[in-house]
């Protein structure tokens, strides 16, 4: 049974490498502000999003996070039959869904992955697709239980004739995750492995993917000689993704999930389906009743909001003052209206078909952030 945990207390881990480091509030806080950077970048004026991600990563007080990819997923919501028409027209397409950092947290390498939730018209077409479809576990070519097609499909999907659709968010993140654990250790296998750890967090929509990737890139990393670096999901607010079977796979991946709900959220309790069943070796439950300040229920702020409240008769509304909600769901006459808008990359180069750090340039990184 999950451990639940109230909003004051921490949330010990079991098992995994996690056992000795108990997940304390400012830990949550930290992966809830990286996930929240993510809508934040998505929304960057120009698509500027490497400098709007890397001025809100320098912001983390305790360490510096250098980014070192950034994710896009293909959507594709509108059936091919409708695709011609006007108000559907522009939103089969990649959109810019989330990235990878990386940080030096004491003697360990913190890899970490934050998803964005659903911020336009379509991803929420996506999320209402509910039938259980096959997950396919990549590295031993059977299935690991069934999610939901809609989160599935953006998580798979691909498009070879967009610049940024060549290859799936799936394959983007494992093939990232992999190559940074592969890089820090390379050259240690004759002494002492260096501590890396991988931490998969999203909200909402983004939750969906944060179980999904970290199975995974667990799988990727175990296929790889790397199976002792421990790799755990964080999710806000995400609804149910799976059946039972997927569960048992994220367990026998040895995949620790961290699942934090709003009691009054409802999407974490959506009826997805008689099958569907909550993913969650720890619970934390934040109470919405606690605040003197109302925020939108399913809102990220709200979450980060609560996870800051420590004494609801001393509160000083400086604790942490919302960052930005997500963009609202796009129109689809707008999207259609808009010209296409290329990225504008500085540091990022393009390999394995998305856009990552070169390796030089992140050794560079790492060890200015130290000084």
């Amino acid at each position: 049974m999950p451990q639940a945990r109230q909003a004051m207390g921490t949330v010990t881990q079991e098992g995994n490498g996690w056992g000795a480091s108990p997940i304390q509030r400012e830990d949550l806080v930290t992966y809830g502000d990286m996930v929240d950077m993510a809508y934040m970048t998505f929304a960057a004026e120009d698509e500027a999003y490497e400098s709007t991600l890397s001025s809100l990563l320098a912001g983390i007080d305790d360490c510096r996070y250098v980014a070192t990819a950034h994710l896009f997923a293909t959507i594709e919501p509108v059936p091919k039959l409708l695709e011609a028409l006007p108000v559907l027209r522009g939103l089969d397409k990649p959109y810019w869904f989330g990235y990878v950092a990386v940080a030096r947290r004491g003697d360990c390498l913190d890899i970490v992955v934050a998803w964005r939730g659903s911020a336009t018209l379509a991803d929420w077409m996506m999320d209402i697709h509910a039938d259980l479809v096959p997950f396919v576990d990549g590295a031993k070519g059977g299935v690991a239980g069934k999610v939901a097609e809609g989160f599935y499909k953006v998580y798979t999907c691909m498009d070879s004739m967009t610049e940024r659709g060549k290859v799936s968010a799936k394959e983007q993140v494992v093939t990232e995750v992999a190559r940074l654990v592969g890089h820090f250790r390379r050259g240690d296998s004759g002494g002492e492995r260096q501590s890396v750890r991988v931490t998969v967090a999203g909200h909402s929509l983004g939750g969906a993917l944060a179980l999904m990737s970290a199975h995974d890139a667990a799988a990727a990393l175990a296929a790889a000689g790397h199976a002792d670096v421990p790799v755990r999901a964080v999710t806000f607010g995400a609804p149910r993704v799976g059946d039972q079977a997927f569960r048992g796979a994220l367990r026998a991946r040895g995949v620790d999930v961290v699942r934090v709900v709003v009691k009054q959220d409802v999407v974490p309790r959506l009826w997805m389906g008689p099958r569907y069943v909550d993913v969650g070796d720890h619970v934390v439950v934040l109470d919405e009743d606690k605040s003197p300040r109302k925020l939108t229920g399913h809102s990220l702020d709200l979450y980060l909001h609560l996870m800051t409240l420590r004494d609801t008769a001393t509160y000083k509304f400086n604790v942490h003052q919302p960052t930005t909600q997500a963009p609202a769901p796009g129109d689809g006459a707008a999207d259609a209206g808009q010209k296409e808008k290329k990225p504008r990359w500085k540091k990022m180069v393009e390999g394995d078909g998305y856009m990552r750090l070169p390796p030089a340039e992140l050794d560079e990184e790492l060890g200015n952030s130290q000084k």
